[in-house]
């Protein structure tokens, strides 16, 4: 449970014991075996001793009074008795219940047993804040304790709390304050607002009003939402507000949060959306990519500028629209666009269970069409540019050119390498050389026989010549000389 963490509306000094409105009283913190102990007057009613105090020991606080009523469990004389066993027992036990209960608060110091009073067990005490933090009013204080007890905060031992007994400064379930609840959240492209103060642009600040009043009225009975604060933020619109809701237990902040996301059609940012400091719990991609038909000017830098807010706008819905089978997609946002072409910067907003950065970027790469065109609009993007939570396709390689002439020299030669050595076998195939017609005698002796033989290498050599034409004819044969 948040804590709640309202301010009360006056301040008391340290040396002061007063009352204000909020029945806040600032005393000084006393040791417990220091603290007086209460006495009872006849009619009941209790007064305070006094207590001796010293500077070393003077610290600012907040003590809220607390009163409530025990159920399950009998009073007896013996808690009167503070030395008794029964009272200190007693006292144990709701001193930790209550530290539990309301140890949410940042400033909570501790809780005090004043007395226990007989009717069941009437619980007289007192609850500590530091005073330099912002303390909880009477009424937030008894909406804490109903809340922890409704989440069974108090069956830690055999008694119960009354929720219906639960008093503070005379304030009671019967008459609680409205609680308060702090939301803040930024309306994109309506910075300009703020430079007047909201006046003459009652209509787009009256439209996100009546929005918060009625997804809150959703929950809760509403009693009133007002814009306490606005400021420009690089042409966004910074709002804070009070909204104040008739509860018995504090609101469940979850369910408020989880209520206003519908304020995303009135370009709220969600991002920026929370309610007394708890936001939503969403899964965030940053994205960029690169525009190549829009060029950088001056205007569509500046974010106040009408080109700039429309521009973000259209690029918010295409990429809305490039998207839109994911149904936990929330929001996309356009947060910057930068020189270099048209450099855009966003992100885009899922609830969870949200899918994987790497196929956001898949599908936005997958809805750029033909001359790159971004799921069927006029901007044309590069693929390759998109990057998603640092993901990003890689662009595929591209061989430097090579000129034409250079590839036909290089064919040639391979031509004239491979045609040089099939010319020379055909020429030595075919006998071209005159290989064939020659005739190589080979000699060699017969030392026994005392011959010599000489062979023509070439059997199939002849030559023939006519006598009577002047031809003669030559028939290879062996022949052998003596030595």
């Amino acid at each position: 449970m948040a804590a709640r963490k309202n301010l009360t509306t006056a301040a008391v000094t340290a040396r002061q014991v007063a009352t204000i409105k909020t029945g806040i009283i600032s005393k000084p913190i006393l040791p417990e075996s220091k603290v007086p102990t209460l006495s009872s007057s006849p009619k009941g009613k209790t007064r305070s001793a006094h207590r001796p105090t010293s500077p070393s020991l003077q610290l600012p606080v907040h003590i809220l009074p607390l009163q409530f009523c025990l159920i399950r469990i009998a009073y007896t004389e013996l808690l009167k008795n503070k030395s008794s066993d029964d009272y200190k027992k007693l006292e144990k036990e709701v001193k930790l219940t209550l530290n539990k209960m309301l140890s949410s608060y940042e400033n909570f110091l501790k809780a005090n047993i004043l007395q226990f009073l007989n009717g069941s067990i009437i619980v007289e005490s007192e609850v500590l804040f530091q005073r330099d933090g912002p303390a909880p009013t009477n009424s937030d204080l008894i909406r804490t304790v109903v809340t922890e007890v409704e989440r069974k905060m108090d069956t830690f031992f055999g008694w119960r709390v009354d929720v219906k007994s639960v008093q503070s400064n005379g304030f009671s379930l019967e008459n609680l304050e409205p609680e308060k609840l702090l939301v803040l959240f930024t309306a994109l492209r309506l910075g300009s607002i703020a430079a007047f103060g909201g006046v003459g642009s009652q209509g787009p600040l009256d439209r996100l009003n009546n929005m918060v009043v009625q997804s809150l009225g959703a929950l809760y009975k509403v009693k009133n939402f007002s814009f306490v604060r606005l400021r420009d933020i690089k042409g966004d619109l910074e709002i804070h507000g009070e909204a104040y809701i008739d509860t018995r237990v504090h609101a469940d902040v979850h369910q408020v949060l989880q209520a206003l996301r519908g304020l995303v059609n009135y370009s709220v940012d969600l991002t920026t959306l929370s309610v007394d400091d708890s936001r939503l719990s969403l899964q965030v991609f940053p994205i960029s990519f690169l525009i190549n038909n829009r060029t950088v000017n001056e205007k569509l830098l500046d974010h106040s500028s009408v080109e700039h807010q429309n521009l973000t706008r259209d690029l918010a819905d295409v990429l809305m629209h490039a998207l839109k089978k994911y149904q936990g997609l929330l929001q996309v946002v356009i947060r910057d666009l930068l020189s270099g072409s048209l450099i855009c910067h966003g992100n885009v907003v899922f609830q969870h269970p949200a899918p994987a950065s790497a196929d956001v970027l898949q599908t936005l790469v997958l809805s750029v069409g033909p001359h790159d065109v971004l799921a069927g609009s006029g901007f044309q993007v590069d693929p390759y540019s998109f990057t998603v939570a640092g993901d990003q396709l890689e662009p595929p390689f591209v061989y430097p050119s090579f000129p034409g002439y250079a590839v036909a020299i290089i064919v040639m030669c391979g031509l004239v390498i491979i045609a040089i050595p099939i010319v020379a076998l055909l020429y030595l195939n075919s006998g071209l050389f005159g290989w064939h017609d020659k005739a190589i005698i080979q000699g060699g002796r017969d030392n026994e026989a005392g011959t010599q033989t000489f062979e023509l290498d070439n059997q199939g050599f002849r030559s023939t010549i006519e006598e009577d034409d002047g031809r003669h004819s030559y028939t290879p044969t062996k022949y052998s000389a003596r030595e």
